[in-house]
């Protein structure tokens, strides 16, 4: 993998959302298709994403995407930071032509040209004909582009004439997640968002995060941890790393407030499931952590390098503790000091481990 527009497309790629065979629809959409009309165009349309993600990845300048070598440009570059927005182009096209038209009852949509433009200069796409034309590689037929371009006062028509489903789909999918905020679970074309009316969300927990995850051991270890903190009076709230999202867990509302002190975190690390939680006192908690089984003790052997500020001497945030007669270094500046995937088995032995120290040295 050479370019930065790559790496972030093959990630995109992974965060594609399984669909199970079986989903609820919401009635205020059956005015527009039925049921397995819908299935029908949502298993196509979500074909066509994972072929463009990977289009992306193997021919990006043939995607008309800028590449910027991962050797020259750095992870915080101003270049880096671009092919990960364009990353998501595709998915930006395909969505700004779901919720700008107007659905026809021949399942295509109509756009004004205007109206269109508009929403393309507000999501920064141009040179929006050739994006167009390349969507005919997908079976996505686009009618009134004048040479190419799109003129003022016209209609532009978007179809897709191997199945109609797809436009229904997509239009279903885009409206709802610009009526909602949820663009990047269109993005991931995340099957939940056909579960309620138009307007509203239904889920807003663990699925957030553990949907991307590609096992069901860890979805439902994740959806135990989070009930388990709940139980237990935390709180929570989202965030979004360039790697995925993520649940931070709380005690206190106030720390929660200010985003500072979260115990323990549910991420999505590039797909995969990564428990962080932060203990600061481990004389607390040794004699447990001895008696857990093996694959949580393992956990808690192994040490790090630590970061610039251990090196310094400056750091604040590690921790040293002795261990099945081994010395253990944790760092925990940037994010709190321990990382695992746990499962359905060991999951209870962390959340313990966290409770029983403490969160003051």
């Amino acid at each position: 993998m050479k370019y930065w527009i790559e790496r972030w497309s093959q990630l995109r790629k992974k965060e594609l959302i399984s669909y199970p065979e079986e989903f609820p629809t919401h009635d205020a959409y059956k005015a527009i298709c039925t049921q397995e009309e819908l299935k029908s165009g949502f298993a196509e349309l979500h074909m066509i994403f994972a072929h463009f993600y990977e289009d992306i990845l193997n021919d990006p300048v043939g995607m008309l995407l800028p590449i910027f070598d991962m050797n020259e440009y750095g992870y915080f570059s101003k270049e880096a930071r671009a092919s990960r927005e364009e990353s998501y182009k595709y998915a930006k096209i395909f969505y700004v032509l779901g919720y700008s038209g107007e659905l026809k009852q021949n399942g295509e949509l109509c756009i004004r040209a205007n109206i269109l433009k508009e929403q393309c200069k507000a999501l920064k796409i141009t040179n929006i004909g050739a994006f167009l034309n390349i969507l005919g590689n997908y079976g996505i037929a686009t009618e009134g582009l004048v040479n190419g371009k799109i003129k003022n006062n016209t209609n532009i028509i978007i179809s897709c004439p191997d199945n109609k489903n797809v436009i229904s789909a997509l239009h279903i999918l885009a409206v709802k997640s610009n009526n909602t905020g949820r663009f990047k679970d269109f993005c991931r074309l995340n099957y939940r968002l056909y579960e309620s009316d138009w307007s509203t969300m239904e889920y807003d927990g663990v699925e957030s995060v553990s949907d991307l995850f590609h096992s069901e051991q860890d979805r439902t270890a994740a959806r135990l941890i989070h009930d388990e903190l709940i139980k237990r009076n935390y709180c929570y709230n989202f965030q979004d790393w360039n790697e995925g999202p993520q649940i931070r867990y709380y005690k206190k509302e106030s720390d929660r407030n200010r985003n500072t002190n979260a115990d323990f975190w549910i991420t999505s690390m590039d797909t995969e499931f990564i428990l962080y939680f932060r203990i600061k006192n481990m004389d607390k908690v040794i004699e447990y952590i001895k008696g857990c089984p093996e694959s949580v003790t393992d956990n808690f052997s192994v040490s790090d390098n630590g970061c610039a500020n251990r090196i310094s001497g400056a750091c604040t945030s590690g921790i040293s503790y002795q261990l099945n007669d081994k010395t253990i270094w944790r760092c925990g500046c940037c994010n709190p000091n321990f990382q695992v995937t746990p499962n359905v088995w060991d999951y209870l032995y962390y959340i313990n481990a966290v409770d029983m120290a403490g969160n003051k040295k």
